[in-house]
């Protein structure tokens, strides 16, 4: 049996959900001048690009789309990367440990399907510590809404993978992450306290508990 782990960014690899808030909104204010209301789940589509779609259909800005959309993402890029150098950023506990033991345990392949946009979330993982060379990616530089984003990062897998997954399982930390893996029948585990769900893990130090909460046996996959 084949299992694929995707997994989210901020909040659930990474501990950047309010450096990133600030960045993002911060840039949002400095080239619009509107701000970003701080429930995020009032959003249709709680992504990166979601957001500044919908903020610009409702202040009635098409009409400069295009340059907004630009213009935000490099000033948040640059405010998110001036921050990371003066603060740094920190994994959430063992999951720069978790990513590399999921490499070795032959049932398991993994994804990465993030919100934000594939630049910023490479740099936020990089700077945390992870290696995610040869996994797959997937953010909202390719769709704008989660669902989406999650079943690219599964048709992506199954394409560069070359195998049909018997499950799809989903970590992340919002109720929009726990929404979108209803939508497509995904599994979904919770990492953190934000949402209420039977399968929930507050870390990732212990890989092996993890895997006996969704009931995969653990082996090494073996090299020669």
């Amino acid at each position: 049996m084949k299992n694929l782990f995707m997994l989210d960014v901020d909040g659930t690899l990474v501990d950047s959900c309010q450096m990133d808030h600030e960045c993002f909104s911060q840039a949002i204010d400095e080239v619009t001048g509107l701000a970003v209301p701080d429930n995020w789940g009032s959003y249709t589509n709680v992504t990166d690009a979601g957001i500044i779609e919908e903020l610009i259909d409702t202040h009635g800005l098409n009409h400069d789309k295009i340059r907004l959309f630009r213009e935000i993402k490099r000033v948040f890029r640059q405010k998110l990367a001036v921050r990371i150098t003066e603060k740094g950023l920190a994994p959430i506990p063992g999951a720069v440990e978790f990513v590399e033991h999921m490499r070795h345990v032959p049932s398991v392949e993994l994804a990465i399907a993030t919100g934000g946009w594939e630049e910023t979330a490479r740099m936020k993982l990089k700077a945390a510590g992870f290696n995610i060379d040869g996994i797959v990616f997937s953010s909202c530089s390719d769709a704008m809404s989660r669902s989406e984003v999650m079943a690219l990062a599964a048709f992506r897998a199954k394409q560069d993978y070359g195998v049909y997954f018997d499950r799809r399982i989903y970590f992340g930390d919002g109720v929009w992450d726990k929404q979108a893996t209803q939508s497509l029948n995904y599994e979904f585990v919770a990492v953190g306290d934000k949402v209420e769900h039977e399968v929930r893990v507050n870390h990732f130090i212990n890989p092996q508990a993890i895997l006996g909460k969704l009931g995969i046996e653990e082996a090494e996959r073996q090299y020669a």
